[in-house]
């Protein structure tokens, strides 16, 4: 079975990726070749690089041994979307590499840079996100779509003592107090903002009173779920009255504040539901993962050197 044809062009990237590892000019020690996984080498520095990985993005040490069975499989997984002529295109695996860094709060070149200090091989790193990502689209088209029942979601439900499956649902009108670009008026903005909080009195007069302020924007309604929000912004959102605005903040657009229109509740995915969707989902994927993996292990000539 073949995946998807976006997977076609990165297994070459990743595994010039381990070439340019393996030929990065390291001493005969750090090259020591500990395995062969279908005639290709695996060594002791892929090995050290693995275990790097782990300390400095998991903050936990692995063993040696344990690294080298992560890397085998990162290994039988290029290797057999190799044999299906499938793979990524390097643009994804750059992608994914910038997305990690922005997450960190960093540029790629950054993030490079600080690997680099902690010993790390950018390349490894990239490499394993290749793997996993072959990997996971390969699972997937092997497998099909993971089926979660709703039985299963209300037993784990029942097993927490959750049993409500009630999400608050809050009718929002955004309300932005405009600052210009290169304009530095946020305090005064800010006061503007606080002291219109403190006369808004319920929004039908309210939201027509903001659109005849100077420089002021009320954007369309939003409906938003309590379960797909984060707590503290709940919890703001919790203690605004209907009727009533929001403490202002500052955003890119200048400064911010949210009409509270309506609290409703209403049936549908709570955020312990959706955390057990994903649990379960999860649990499915990794059973099939482990078994896809044991048929390539069992069918692959791992050869350890001692």
């Amino acid at each position: 079975m073949r995946i998807p044809p976006r997977l076609a062009s990165a297994i070459v990237f990743a595994f010039s990726l381990l070439a340019a590892v393996l030929g990065s000019g390291l001493s005969a020690r750090a090259q020591q070749i500990v395995v062969m996984v279908n005639g290709e080498p695996i060594t002791s520095y892929d090995v050290t690089q693995r275990q790097r990985l782990h300390s400095l993005l998991d903050k936990k040490s692995i063993s040696a041994k344990e690294a080298l069975q992560e890397v085998i499989d990162d290994r039988l997984k290029i290797q057999q979307a190799r044999k299906l002529q499938s793979d990524i295109e390097q643009k994804d695996i750059d992608r994914m590499y910038a997305s990690v860094a922005e997450r960190s709060g960093r540029t790629p070149e950054q993030l490079t840079q600080g690997l680099a200090q902690a010993g790390l091989d950018a390349q490894a790193f990239k490499t394993k996100l290749a793997a996993d990502y072959i990997w996971s689209q390969y699972v997937r088209s092997r497998s099909g779509n993971v089926m979660i029942r709703d039985a299963d979601i209300a037993a784990a439900l029942q097993r927490r003592g959750e049993t409500s499956l009630v999400s608050t649902e809050y009718v929002l009108y955004p309300i932005i107090f405009v600052v210009p670009r290169n304009s530095n008026n946020y305090g005064a903005r800010l006061q503007e903002a606080n002291a219109f909080r403190s006369r808004f009195n319920g929004c039908e007069s309210g939201l027509a009173a903001a659109k005849s302020l100077r420089e002021v924007v009320v954007r369309p309604q939003v409906l938003r779920l309590s379960s797909d929000m984060p707590p503290n912004l709940q919890k703001i959102l919790d203690q605004t009255a209907v009727g009533k605005l929001t403490p202002p903040e500052v955003s890119q657009s200048g400064v911010e504040t949210f009409a509270v229109c309506d609290k409703r509740q209403v049936r549908g995915e709570s955020s312990q539901k959706r955390e057990i969707k994903d649990e379960l989902s999860n649990k499915q994927f990794n059973s099939a993962s482990k078994k896809l993996l044991d048929e390539l292990r069992k069918s692959a000539l791992i050869q350890y050197r001692r």
